[in-house]
């Protein structure tokens, strides 16, 4: 084939110049130039960096020049239509976001038996040396009481346990090969910071708890955080990324966490640490290690956004929006992944980036219920990745490798079931209707009235006031116990006592309505009722707040139970930082369970009308839960 087309070769040689310099190539369209004399363009795929190279004639060259347009013909024939050698190598990348703990089993998906099976079933098709897996942020936080219980040493241990062979060992040696790497979210500080450090890096410190492995030996692969710094130093907290050698290609992976971490963690885990913009923090490590020769990027982004779900490879087009859109189209043209998590949803699209190039952006929604199988192709040559695609793949129990549940992940569910079952198989209230999250049309829930009337039982307050997003789950009609507490309650928020006065009241319920920290995090209250209107200005809505049949006095002072999250100014609510603490309770789970162990069963529930609207809009309510 060769010899048939070097006649055309010799008339090329005749109708172009001297060639010299050569640059990298770039997409979805660049231009490599040699010197003044002739461009070489290519136009590339969103998906591969696959290109047509066409010619643009300038002036003529000499003879000395064939050798070099005989080699660009070479790899024309050879390569056919793409921008790679044969040589490229397959890496195969599989991210599961927001895990939060979450051993448990699960029906019809999720559970570690179940997850683990798949995971293991894909590094045997794909092999250990070619694949990572990734972990966007939230392995741990908001976790179930099988975790939670164990200050989620389990999470750490489950996937210790892929890297190890065996959860059991608590050396940091890959007897399996398999790699993994993960990046902090907001929920890694629902606890203090001395205990983030204790689990990430192990050791049993002030614990009181049984260890399934002892002495605790944290995390045996790294967890990366590029914008987390200690407050008030550029002294980040954890190592911005981490490389790994791939057939000896090194490939950056750059952990972020989403900036509103300081908004909506609880503010005494977070005093001391500051968080800065992400893309800013992705992108200067990305220069960093652009200088030392590094082009190949993936990031895990504990921050996320929406789109419509499908079936599949990556689509061409969809309609991802979201945080998460906005900071992937300001990122360095050089990152070609994002793996991003927090919102729980599925994620399956190419974004333009900085310099216009499409980065695979991912999220597999959450609780292990899923993953993201990425599939990437790496040129050596450039030392880049040319072509990349995923599938969101569920994480069935009932099919493929679900059926066969990886067993050394049960034996951990087993020794963590062992090691907490007398706790949370306690009865300790029953009930004959489901207590939900779900609001009704005027945005009451009957389990939030259960925790809020809790609340303001055990502090002996005047009112009792929340934020939706402190209960993390629903309890089904019969038995409850105090694992089903724990999982409703996993944040062990300490509950306090804040005097506020009247007007105060009035302001923190407009603020509702009023905010840009998580939105949809409206309060829910006990102990009073208040009537407001949609259809006026978001801070001026609330019409009239009643106790006991009355007004409230704008200028009296009320006690409020609360949680230290929300008294802090948690989730925007400012007003609440103004009121005085006067009182420090239990935690809120040990008050709820106390609580419920207080009540005749089956517990009875009225719906007391506590919010109600007026000049109502299909938008005046809204919540994610």
């Amino acid at each position: 084939m060769l010899y048939s087309i070097i006649p055309d070769i010799y008339q090329l040689c005749v109708n172009f110049s001297e060639i010299i310099s050569f640059q990298r190539l770039s997409t979805p369209h660049s231009t490599i130039k040699y010197k003044s004399s002739y461009t070489v363009q290519y136009r590339i795929s969103h998906a591969t960096k696959s290109t047509a190279l066409y010619f643009t004639q300038k002036k003529v060259i000499n003879f000395s020049h064939i050798a070099f347009l005989l080699l660009i013909t070479l790899i024309i024939v050879h390569t056919g239509s793409g921008a790679t050698t044969n040589n490229t190598i397959p890496l195969h990348i599989l991210a599961v976001n927001d895990f939060h703990g979450q051993t448990m089993n699960g029906s019809p998906v999720g559970s570690i038996p179940v997850l683990g099976a798949y995971l293991r079933d894909a590094i045997s098709r794909y092999g250990a040396e070619r694949t990572i897996i990734a972990l966007p942020g939230d392995i741990t936080g908001a976790s179930p009481a099988e975790s939670n219980l164990l200050l989620d040493e389990p999470a750490i241990l489950f996937f210790n346990g892929l890297v190890n062979g065996d959860w059991k060992s608590y050396e940091a040696k890959n007897e399996s090969g398999i790699k993994v790497v993960g990046t902090l979210g907001n929920h890694e500080f629902d606890r203090n910071s001395t205990e983030l450090n204790r689990l990430l890096f192990g050791g049993n410190g002030n614990t009181t708890i049984s260890h399934v492995v002892d002495p605790y030996p944290g995390a045996l692969w790294p967890v990366i955080a590029a914008n987390v710094f200690e407050n008030g130093t550029d002294t980040l907290i954890l190592k911005p990324y981490s490389i790994q050698m791939i057939d000896k290609v090194p490939v950056a992976f750059i952990g972020a966490i989403t900036i509103q971490t300081q908004e909506i963690s609880q503010p005494m885990n977070v005093k001391s640490i500051s968080f800065t913009d992400e893309a800013d923090a992705i992108n200067a490590q990305v220069r960093t290690l652009q200088n030392q020769g590094i082009h190949s990027f993936i990031v895990l982004l504990h921050e996320g956004g929406t789109q419509t779900p499908y079936d599949g490879p990556t689509l061409e087009t969809g309609d991802l929006s979201g945080r998460v859109a906005s900071i992937t189209m300001r990122l360095d043209e050089d990152v070609d992944v994002v793996l991003s998590g927090h919102t729980h949803e599925f994620t399956n699209q190419y974004l333009p980036n900085a310099g216009g190039k499409p980065t695979l952006v991912t999220q597999a929604y959450s609780y292990s219920k899923a993953y993201a199988d990425i599939n990437l192709t790496i040129d050596p040559a450039f030392q880049d990745i040319v072509e990349k695609s995923a599938t969101i793949v569920p994480a069935y129990a009932d099919r493929g490798p679900g059926l066969h549940q990886d067993q050394n992940s049960q034996e951990l569910l087993d020794a963590v079931n062992t090691s907490v079952m007398s706790e949370i198989s306690k009865i300790i209230a029953t009930t004959d209707v489901p207590l939900t999250r779900t609001p009704s049309e005027n945005g009451e829930s009957n389990l939030y009235d259960l925790a809020t009337d809790s609340m303001r039982w055990y502090m002996d307050t005047d009112m009792a006031i929340i934020n939706e997003g402190a209960l993390r789950d629903d309890i089904d009609a019969g038995e409850i116990t105090t694992g089903a507490a724990y999982t409703v309650m996993p944040f062990h928020d300490q509950i306090l006592t804040v005097q506020l006065t009247g007007a105060q009241i009035k302001d923190l319920l407009n603020q509702q309505w009023d905010r840009t920290i998580r939105p949809d995090h409206l309060l829910q209250i006990s102990g009073f009722s208040y009537t407001y209107d949609a259809s006026q200005n978001p801070t001026d809505r609330v019409l009239s707040i009643m106790q006991n049949g009355s007004e409230i006095d704008m200028n009296n002072l009320y006690t409020v139970a609360t949680t230290d999250f929300l008294a802090f100014g948690g989730d925007g609510y400012s007003i609440m930082e103004d009121g005085d603490i006067i009182a420090y309770g239990l935690y809120d789970v040990d008050i709820f369970i106390a609580y419920l162990t207080s009540l005749p069963s089956p517990i009875q529930l009225i719906n007391e009308g506590r919010i109600s609207i007026v000049n109502k809009s299909p938008l005046s309510y809204q919540t994610q839960g």
